[in-house]
């Protein structure tokens, strides 16, 4: 082992230096929205085809071309730093594939480590060049400062033919409601971060099956992006997200609010070995409410198109769930929603 090597095994991990970790470290859903009616940020905004309060901002290039723009980054959710990176990337170009935009993808990385952590850095950025290739994106510039607390993620634009783009405004009732991965990324890092510590028996004892392995489905899931299921369902779904700190449930708030309906949840596919983890951590999985990184796509899907839509995400290779429907009135129920434990 090198010098170098023995450093970075020596120093402390990454989610050691944060209190919050992923998506969970987000302002909370209500104080958000009251940041934004102070500031005025909730009016209408005519210059653009989406704007606050949608998961990015849109703007009419011509005819057939829209700039689609986002920015997200975070806090470390796993200690492998070439794996964080991996993640933020994912993660932050989830929100431009969840308006439909996946092409001409590029990244501003925003990066920011303690100083004991510099050598860490490489090893991030590595992981955001490597996931954004994968995305057929690339890393076109950024910024990087010292920080007590790391973070990683980056500012993505992507482009559209704003007859594809989607919004959450759109959803009617009668649509179907699709997600294009399971849930519990929360419970499953957090176990994985204390299985060796002194709760470890607890974590042990609790979980179904391996921590190890279901932190692994994890990070596979987190770092699968969401470009393939954005391209083969844009042209049948009227309403999209995508499910990060906000859980779910308030996902599917923000989509219910925003299109004036009511959200019905009737299946929640999870990792398996997540739910029993989820209640020892108190994460609230099995009411929609734990925090998701580089969650699924939501789509909202007239029930003529359904089998269209599921055709597409077969073809593709894309996981897919029916989790609900779109009704009149307002707000998201919990219709008793069956629990589905998925593995990969």
């Amino acid at each position: 082992m090198s010098d170098a090597e023995a450093s970075v095994d020596d120093s402390p991990a990454l989610t050691e230096y944060v209190e919050l970790h992923g998506c969970s470290c987000k302002v909370g859903q209500d104080d958000l929205d009251s940041l934004l009616s102070e500031v005025g940020l909730t009016d209408p905004q005519d210059d653009l085809l989406l704007g606050v309060g949608e998961d990015a901002a849109a703007q009419r290039l011509r005819d057939d071309l829209a700039l689609v723009s986002t920015v997200d980054f975070f806090t470390p959710i796993i200690d492998d730093p070439y794996d964080f990176g991996r993640v933020a990337a994912c993660n932050a170009a989830s929100d431009a594939f969840a308006t439909g935009a996946i092409d001409n993808v590029s990244c501003l990385v925003v990066l920011g480590v303690p100083r004991e952590l510099r050598d860490r850095t490489s090893a991030i950025l590595a992981g955001i060049v490597d996931a954004l290739a994968t995305m057929d994106g690339t890393v076109a510039g950024g910024h990087t400062i010292l920080n007590p607390w790391p973070f990683a993620g980056g500012a993505v634009t992507a482009t559209v033919d704003p007859d594809h783009l989607l919004d959450t405004r759109s959803a009617a009732p009668g649509d179907r409601l699709y997600l294009t991965k399971p849930l519990g990324t929360q419970p499953a890092m957090g176990a994985l971060r204390v299985k060796d510590g002194e709760f470890a028996d607890t974590i042990e004892d609790t979980a179904a099956r391996s921590v190890d392995r279901i932190g692994e489905e994890a990070l596979s899931w987190m770092t699968t992006p969401n470009r393939e299921a954005a391209a083969a369902t844009r042209e049948h779904a009227t309403a999209a997200t995508d499910i990060t700190g906000f859980g779910l449930h308030g996902q599917a708030r923000v989509l219910a609010k925003n299109a004036d309906v009511g959200v019905e949840i009737t299946s929640l596919p999870v990792i398996e070995g997540t739910v029993e983890l989820s209640r020892l951590f108190g994460y609230g999985l099995e009411d929609g409410e734990s925090a998701e990184t580089s969650g699924g796509l939501l789509l909202s899907v007239p029930a003529a198109r359904s089998e269209d839509l599921e055709a597409a995400l077969s073809d593709a290779g894309v996981f897919y769930r029916q989790v609900g429907r779109v009704t009149n009135g307002s707000g998201v129920r919990l219709a008793t929603p069956e629990i589905e434990a998925v593995s990969r």
